[in-house]
């Protein structure tokens, strides 16, 4: 089994200085990830958002690569709609060379309705846009002099330099919530999925399913090596800490979320969640009910058993975990890591 770590730095106090602090402390879990043996370390796009204060995941993974010298970097996701295809397809070979060949490119459409509205872009075209944007990444990686005749995306005759490390291109991930439709995309390009660490068990693996039933029918390897299980994870001496540690933050991320997706434009950056918390129309899900479908928190032994499981029953080899949450202390979120890679890892080695 393969191990990743996803990394979200959050900004969970209002303290202008907290957002550089969030960078340096993610870098430094970055590279005690490496240090552990960790595989590959996940950089996740969010814009105008306290839940993750990265709204461009290319530039600090190209940070990442001068701070590391082997661990895997992975974009979970770019949100590739917001961005100009020709730029992205040069940024991405930039950081596959800079990083000597090290580079995950996991890419989705994005479903967060206020970004779409920022950003003026038409939440209906999101689909036939995200393909046309993969059409021309992968054609201008791939083929000198490419031309493509789009909806949105017109190119003639265009060559970029420097191409990608790795051949024919850095592996592509293509991201997916709960729909068929988008497991039906991955297939047909014969690409590996990524999902949620914040989605329940049920509706993650259920996607998975999808997805290995396709590729059987396809024909297709299901790729299994290659595809990150995110869940979010916490790991300590017993099992009180290892249940009540994370409680705050990870209540934090549920309301957040939960009042990101009132939103049709703005941010919620500077917005009282106090009030909202207080006045919402609808209560979330409990803490005991995240425990039970959306989180891998436990002692060693607690993850190890769940690993096996995990393993047996659903085919997971490659296991990501999301330590790094909310409002949860770096030295707790280093000491989980720890615990992690020198008291699980090695059993599924």
């Amino acid at each position: 089994m393969k191990f990743a770590l996803f990394i979200l730095p959050s900004w969970p106090e209002q303290d202008p200085k907290h957002q550089s602090r969030a960078f340096g402390e993610a870098v430094e879990q970055i590279q005690f990830a490496e240090e552990l043996g960790f595989d590959s370390v996940w950089l996740a796009e969010h814009h105008f958002t306290r839940f993750g204060v990265c709204p461009l995941a290319l530039p600090f993974a190209h940070f990442v690569a001068a701070k590391t010298s082997k661990i895997r970097i992975g974009t979970g996701v770019t949100v590739v709609n917001f961005h100009d295809p020709i730029f992205l397809a040069e940024e991405a070979a930039m950081l596959d060379v800079l990083s000597g060949g090290r580079l995950d490119f996991g890419i989705g459409r994005g479903q967060v309705v206020y970004e779409y509205n920022n950003f003026n872009v038409d939440y209906e075209t999101r689909t036939q846009r995200f393909e046309e944007i993969l059409d021309v990444i992968l054609g201008l990686w791939t083929t000198p002099g490419f031309s493509y005749d789009g909806v949105f995306y017109q190119l003639k005759d265009m060559t970029i330099t420097p191409t990608p490390i790795q051949q024919p291109h850095p592996p592509v991930y293509l991201a997916v919530s709960r729909s068929a439709a988008s497991v039906d995309v991955a297939i047909s390009r014969d690409l590996p999925i990524l999902t949620g660490a914040n989605t329940p068990d049920d509706d993650v693996l259920g996607i998975r399913s999808l997805y290995y039933e396709g590729c059987a029918a396809a024909g297709k390897d299901p790729l299994a090596q290659q595809m990150p299980f995110f869940r979010l994870s916490y790991v300590a001496e017993d099992e009180k800490h290892a249940k009540e540690d994370p409680r705050e933050a990870l209540t934090w991320v549920r309301d957040l979320n939960g009042l990101r997706r009132t939103l049709t434009g703005g941010s919620e950056i500077y917005m009282d969640l106090d009030h909202w918390r207080n006045t919402r129309t609808e209560q979330p899900p409990t803490y005991e009910d995240q425990l039970k479908d959306t989180t891998y928190f436990g002692t060693p032994d607690q993850m190890t058993e769940r690993l096996r499981w995990l393993q047996k029953e659903h085919d997971i080899q490659y296991f990501g975990a999301s330590m790094a949450f909310g409002s949860i202390k770096h030295e707790k979120v280093l000491r989980s890591m720890e615990l992690f890679a020198r008291e699980v890892m090695p059993k599924f080695r």
